[in-house]
């Protein structure tokens, strides 16, 4: 059955369509609606379902065909008005609507009682024709247990089978004359799979023409593995391995994990490889080493059993006493974490972390010998919070170098943390809030005060800050319910931050502050589609507009996500204008992402208002994803063989998409809306940036093109 069901509810809805029966209040009239569900094309019945809903969107019933494509929804009210969805538990259908409608918008009510049939069209170009064949072992000739997966060459499903007792499979309706690859699986843990024939890729496999004979001997591999243990003997329970090739185009060939005593396996094709090992923070590549370039290679041949024991080696370790630099007394409970040096705050790179006991001692191991900085936090709030070398500025952070088997020893003294405290109130009825949540920002442009134990109202509405350093302050507070009508409020009745009220607290001493006065913003909800007009479940709608690219789907203070049903809605947001972005969970996914409007780009957006207390209805229908996918080689013409970091600028500017590059010199782009597209490439090991093709700015970079849904092939050259 298909993953649409998910919209009725779970357990309560799965038992619903298996009765085909809900039940209908005490003093409605009972009645019922049915149809058959056939195809389109030839007219045979469907295994398919159907839900319905009244004209509010609310789901009301369902069932399920039988064997002639009939169902049947009971506990319908007579004389009320319905829309029907309809769909076959086959993906080769497309959903349809009561009246042949695509959404719920274009569906035609219908009144119970009432047939509703439906004639279901093909969601993809469907034909006559197969591919099947054999899966057998090329050193015995005998049938191998196993499957297939097919895809066209724009690598959308086909269809898959398993292979019989025999070896044989076949996938039908698949169209005649045109080109298919095959994903051939073996699951006897002797044999590696391939895409056919004898490729690693789905770009380096051959396609066929359908109908065709695929017949697929799959190599017999041979074993890596071993026992990993930790420096004092014990078995390395559940680290993770990658298994690689080696040279200019290595790529992972296989992932493992060790079990309770330590022990791993993993199957792989003849070759050359190197093994790492991963239990944050220890990482290492057998047999001992820090690095890939250093790592020992091991060479597998068929059938055989390659051992790979390892140990891990000696932490490297950051140790140290924090104190309270008024008293000399140990901070028991503050935490210290240990980042790579850098100078923006809000992007480093973490490396490991612990909290000191009661003495105030601390110890923190760190993934591999290097220079460090470390950040000193109270998540009592009792203390300031300070980088390494006595100072609130990570650009200013005292470094330090730490070797594995002697600990750098790195001790803190903090000063005594200020509280700002006061009521949320609302600002017509004067009614304290619960659940608001305050943040406190260095003066009128700093950012959020770092280290900072913020403790939310209760019924009372008092809400506190803790841990706050002396001077001035601004205060921003937030009601976090879900269904909050409040909106950000900067104290006291400020728009921005820019123009809030500064409060000086003094280091050690709590400051009450006047009432938060809280005023209501407005509500926006809508319904995300496809290209099909059909629901989109999982899509995100940030109203403040904007791509969250690394940091994740939901990022925005005023987003939210669709349910099974496309629906959505936001609360809280201020009285304003905006253009808001809509984008799928899976940034590679098949859908394209895009402003309000239908835009796509920032500057071509179209703004909607929102006023206080008022509902907008914002909806969006996505459109068909396009992609750029490309390969990157180096000055001399040879692919690239370290990782890269990309990201995908519109035409106006607009940060919209990423990419990696990573195990060999090929990428792909998240899913882009059509336009106009340029690649930067950035190497997170030293810095360096670079445009597509070969530019030093984006002014010069070289554009890309993008129709709806095009998937574009690139060649990026390195300077």
């Amino acid at each position: 059955m298909r993953a649409r069901l998910s919209r009725v509810g779970g357990i309560v809805a799965a038992a619903v369509l298996a009765t085909g029966v809900l039940a209908a209040p005490a003093h409605a009239e009972p009645s019922q609606l049915d149809g058959t569900i056939t195809s389109a094309a030839t007219g045979a019945p469907v295994a398919g379902c159907a839900n319905v809903y009244d004209l509010a969107y609310t789901w009301v019933g369902g069932g399920c065909s039988d064997d002639t494509g009939h169902w049947v929804v009971d506990g319908v009210e007579s004389g009320t008005a319905y829309k029907v969805e309809v769909y076959g538990q086959d993906s080769v259908y497309a959903t349809q609507w009561s009246g042949g409608g695509t959404s719920f918008d274009e569906a035609t009510a219908v009144t119970a009682p009432a047939t509703v049939d439906t004639a279901l069209a093909y969601s993809r170009e469907v034909g006559d024709a197969q591919l099947g064949g054999t899966i057998t072992a090329d050193d015995t000739g005998a049938p191998v247990a196993g499957c297939v997966e097919v895809y066209t060459e724009a690598q959308d499903f086909a269809g898959s089978a398993c292979a019989g007792d025999d070896g044989t499979w076949s996938v039908g309706r698949l169209v005649a004359g045109t080109g298919y690859k095959v994903d051939v699986s073996a699951y006897d843990d002797q044999h590696v799979g391939e895409w056919a024939q004898d490729a690693t890729s789905f770009e380096q496999a051959r396609a066929v023409t359908a109908p065709a004979t695929v017949d697929v001997g799959l190599a017999l591999g041979g074993h890596l593995q071993g026992t990993l243990t930790r420096v004092d003997g014990q078995p390395a329970q559940w680290a993770q391995l990658d298994v690689s090739t080696t040279g200019e185009n290595a790529r992972t060939e296989a992932f493992a994990q060790t079990d309770d005593s330590g022990h791993w396996s993993a199957l792989v094709r003849p070759g050359e490889y190197t093994v790492q090992f991963t239990d944050w923070p220890a990482s290492q590549w057998a047999f001992g080493q820090t690095t890939p370039d250093a790592a020992d290679h091991f060479t597998v041949a068929a059938g055989d059993t390659v051992q790979v024991d390892d140990r891990f080696l000696a932490a490297a370790k950051v140790q140290g006493t924090v104190r309270s630099d008024a008293t000399g007394q140990p901070v028991g409970g503050a935490c210290v974490t240990v980042y790579a040096p850098g100078d923006d705050v809000d992007n480093l790179q973490w490396a490991g972390e612990g909290c000191a006991d009661d003495t105030g001692a601390y110890s923190v191991d760190v993934s591999q010998a290097g220079d460090y900085i470390a950040e000193f936090t109270d998540p009592q709030g009792r203390y300031v919070s300070e980088f390494s070398g006595d100072t609130r500025v990570v650009g200013q952070a005292a470094e330090f170098s730490v070797t594995r088997g002697t600990p750098a020893t790195v001790d803190a003294s903090l000063a005594a943390g200020a509280t700002l405290t006061g009521l949320a109130v609302d600002a017509k009825t004067g009614a304290v809030l619960s659940d608001v949540c305050p943040n406190a920002y260095l003066g009128r442009a700093g950012g959020w005060v770092r280290g900072s134990v913020s403790e939310c109202s209760g019924a009372d509405g008092r809400w506190s800050v803790h841990g706050l350093p002396a001077g001035a302050l601004t205060l921003a507070v937030q009601q976090v319910t879900q269904d909050s009508a409040y909106s950000l409020t900067w104290a006291f009745k400020a728009t921005s931050q820019a123009t809030a009220d500064l409060i000086t607290v003094k280091a050690g001493a709590t400051t009450s502050v006047r009432n938060v006065q809280m005023m209501p913003g407005g509500t926006v909800s809508g319904t995300i589609t496809g290209p099909d007009g059909q629901p989109v479940a999982d899509a995100w709608v940030n109203v403040g507009g904007g791509y969250p690219g690394r940091a994740g789907p939901g990022e925005g203070r005023w987003s939210a996500k669709t349910g099974a049903d496309g629906r959505y809605t936001v609360h809280g947001v201020p009285p304003g204008t905006y253009t808001a972005f809509v984008y799928t969970e899976n940034y590679s996914g098949d859908l394209a992402p895009e402003w309000s409007g239908n835009a796509t780009t920032a500057a071509t957006a179209q703004s909607f208002k929102v006023k206080a207390l008022k509902d907008v209805r914002f909806d969006a229908q996505l459109a068909p994803a396009s992609k750029i996918s490309g390969t990157v080689l180096q000055a001399d013409g040879s692919p690239v063989d370290h990782y890269l970091v990309g990201q995908v600028f519109a035409a106006d500017g607009s940060y919209i998409g990423d990419f990696d590059v990573f195990g060999g010199p090929d990428f792909t782009t998240s899913a882009l809306p059509a336009g106009s597209f340029t690649l930067q490439l950035m190497d997170p090991e030293t810095g360096q940036s670079w445009w597509y093709d070969g530019a030093t700015d984006r002014a010069h970079a070289t554009a890309v093109p993008l129709g709806v849904g095009e998937q574009a092939q690139v060649t990026v050259h390195l300077p």
